[in-house]
């Protein structure tokens, strides 16, 4: 009888640490921490269209094809979080956010942009867009400092592609988050 009660024993303990083990190793997608370069866009377009983030390695704002990544936006004016990641061993100085393609697009909303590297990130709203990238006057944007965010428009009835370059605030809080020690 205490052979069985100490085998049974055994048995629970085992497949107590084995539960334990395996609910460790599935940490959800969202609690995992991404250990390259990241940036999070929160935004909603009237049509499906495509973001881009552009990146330079070499402290310029020579912004190649090559140096893009990007990411798809299903429209309807749901609002989405997009994520644009580097490899690894990217490590940008600069960046350039372009926010669509189609030429049919009515609107691109920009509620809230997160930049990360290794579990050191800062973040902004909307309504602060220009403090963190140019304004550039060729493009129609209304900001809404009420609900916080940026509105790209078509300007004399166009949808051009918005493209917008750094700010020197952006460009230090990127040497900020990628030189600080790794969270």
């Amino acid at each position: 009888m205490r052979k069985i009660v100490l085998f049974s024993l055994f048995v629970i303990a085992a497949i107590s640490l084995v539960s334990c083990k395996n609910s460790e190793e599935k940490k959800p997608e969202s609690e995992a921490q991404k250990e390259n370069f990241n940036v999070q866009i929160t935004a909603s377009a009237s049509k499906k269209d495509d973001f881009a983030l552009y990146y330079a390695e070499d402290n310029t704002v020579n912004f190649k094809g090559e140096n893009a990544i990007w990411t798809g936006i299903k429209g309807g004016n749901i609002e989405e979080t997009l994520k644009l990641e580097l490899s690894e061993e990217k490590i940008p100085t600069h960046i350039r956010l372009d926010f669509g393609l189609n030429k049919d697009q009515d609107s691109v909303v920009i509620k809230k942009i997160k930049v990360s590297y290794y579990g050191n990130s800062y973040e902004f709203i909307g309504a602060d867009f220009f403090k963190y990238f140019i304004d550039d006057k060729q493009f129609n944007t209304v900001v809404d400092t009420k609900l916080g965010t940026l509105t790209i428009l078509k300007k004399d009835g166009v949808y051009k592609t918005p493209f917008f370059y750094p700010t020197q605030l952006t460009n230090d809080n990127i040497k900020k988050i990628t030189t600080a020690p790794k969270k």
